[in-house]
């Protein structure tokens, strides 16, 4: 499925979430961001993102930093961990270094993860942030 596809699924799929903050692909956020709400990141994340809802993770985007989500599409540059409640997408354009914690993980081939990936039973809460 192409990326542009997966982020007009992610908008449909969190049509019941608002999502409240976008960072744009010229915009770099020095420290932790932390929303209630969906996120899109597009641009460059020198910190951890949190969020108790969906979070889509733009294919230029870089994360340096940790990521905790409910569901989390990852196509650009992650170098931390990512724990998500329900399920990890990663894209053919992701780059991952870092361990990951999910009840679902879905991986394009292509994609590039260097790290640990542990499959939680859907019963096991992740701690939020």
């Amino acid at each position: 499925m192409s990326i542009k596809k997966r982020f007009s699924s992610f908008k449909l799929y969190n049509a019941a979430d608002t999502i409240d903050t976008i960072i744009g692909a010229s915009v770099v956020v020095d420290g932790p961001l932390v929303s209630k709400n969906a996120i899109r990141i597009d641009g460059i994340v020198n910190g951890s993102v949190a969020t108790k809802a969906n979070l889509f993770i733009g294919p230029d985007s870089v994360i340096g930093g940790d990521i905790h989500g409910k569901d989390i599409t990852i196509c650009g540059k992650v170098n931390g961990n990512v724990i998500a409640k329900g399920r990890i997408i990663i894209t053919s354009k992701a780059q991952i270094s870092g361990n990951m914690k999910m009840e679902h993980l879905v991986v394009d081939e292509g994609a590039l993860f260097n790290g640990t990936c542990t499959m939680l039973p859907s019963s096991i809460s992740v701690k939020e942030k």
